[in-house]
């Protein structure tokens, strides 16, 4: 309804102009050498607009003439841009299955219609480096690393194709793009990851602990910091640690326990120390290595059985419990307790388990031995048992 009243509108308001142009009075001339002109005045107005109009249609005619040449280098252009995107994507489907020749065709054929597009650099550089071409990879992702919107690209093919070359100068080249990827984009968390990769690859796990954010990296990594310190005082720092971000990991306890006994005076306070951080693991997360680092200075067999029956009392409804009582016993000559004891003992852990790929591994390491993922590794087979089997665990200081 309103539309229809504005148009009413609007076509009495011209038909007025239309009227009172047409009803005015008078008569216009031109006078130009020898020619005269004359006409009414609503003849003149009307010969003037339509004059106005044939000019306009000749300008925007010559204007069009002059952007014919840009419009076709535009169209060629955006065709060129297309077939460069058409084959970008194409060697991207190649690389995902796997056939870097083919790959390497499709991002030829992307570069000579594209060669400043990111995506072409990217596709460009990440089949020369699947396909070992170590040049060309370095020239199209430095390339890609300058350019304004891409750059995150480029640094990031740098560091991965020299990250993932085994020699020391490539791990030093991986490390050094990782800096200047650090300074151009701050605050990267795959980039903080990279740092953490390239120095667990050198061996720095002091370094690799600082920059990991995952509590079951850090853990893993302080691990073996705590392990690699040459000063006891940082190796208990580095362990206490590992405690702290993995607080059921055994191997953390058994690197605190390890550092206290490397540690020189007061030689009695750390011997303490080390004996308190095996109770305090075998509360938190028992494993035979623990018992056996708890039980390592007790020779006599039924001394060793009554030392495990205080350790495994800290846990007592663990199948490891069951299960170091069952040895200490048996080693003891005492047939029907480890007997009693064998039940529970059956259910407990035999490997480390990797919680990413499910790889198995019978002594724990910082990262797995198939995907490499850092802490992922797991104690497996402790499964609680059913009714009471040992007296309440007394409490312990899981600090220590």
């Amino acid at each position: 309804m309103l539309r229809a009243f504005r148009f009413g509108l609007i076509a009495i308001v011209l038909l007025a102009i239309i009227w009172g142009i047409a009803s005015l009075p008078g008569t216009v001339r031109v006078d130009t050498g020898g020619y005269q002109f004359a006409a009414a005045v609503p003849v003149a107005i009307l010969l003037l607009l339509l004059l106005d109009i044939v000019i306009i249609v000749l300008i925007n005619l010559f204007r069009a003439v002059l952007r014919t040449p840009r419009n076709l280098a535009d169209r060629r252009a955006a065709s060129r841009r297309d077939a460069g995107e058409t084959a970008a994507v194409r060697a991207l489907s190649a690389l995902a299955s796997g056939d870097t020749q083919a790959a390497r065709g499709h991002a030829k054929t992307a570069q000579r219609h594209a060669p400043d597009s990111p995506i072409s650099l990217y596709v460009a550089g990440e089949a020369a480096r699947q396909a070992g071409d170590h040049a060309a990879a370095d020239q199209h992702f430095a390339t890609l690393a300058q350019h304004k919107h891409g750059g995150f690209l480029g640094w990031r093919g740098l560091v991965q194709h020299h990250a993932g070359q085994n020699d020391a100068d490539s791990q030093s080249l991986a490390a050094a793009h990782v800096r200047r990827a650090a300074q151009a984009h701050p605050g990267s968390p795959w980039l903080r990851e990279a740092r953490v990769r390239l120095a667990t690859a050198r061996g720095d796990y002091a370094e690799a602990a600082r920059l990991a954010t995952d509590k079951a990296e850090i853990g893993a990594l302080a691990i073996m910091a705590a392990r690699q310190a040459s000063d006891p005082t940082l190796a208990i720092d580095w362990a206490r640690e590992a405690v702290r971000a993995t607080p059921a990991s055994p191997p953390a306890y058994l690197a605190l326990a390890a550092a206290h006994q490397r540690a020189g005076f007061p030689r009695a306070w750390h011997q303490a120390r080390a004996r308190a951080a095996l109770r305090a693991g075998w509360h938190a997360a028992p494993h035979p290595d623990i018992a056996a680092a708890f039980l390592n200075d007790i020779a006599a067999p039924l001394e060793r059985a009554r030392a495990a029956q205080t350790l495994a009392g800290l846990n007592p409804n663990d199948p490891e419990s069951e299960k170091l009582l069952a040895e200490t016993a048996r080693a003891a000559r005492l047939d029907g307790e480890a007997q009693r004891h064998q039940v529970g003992a059956d259910r407990a852990g035999t490997r480390f388990v990797c919680s990413n790929c499910q790889a198995e591994t019978p002594e724990w390491r910082h990262d797995c031995p198939r995907c490499g993922t850092i802490g992922s590794l797991v104690w497996t087979g402790r499964t609680p048992v059913t009714g009471p089997m040992l007296p309440s665990p007394r409490p312990v200081d899981a600090s220590a």
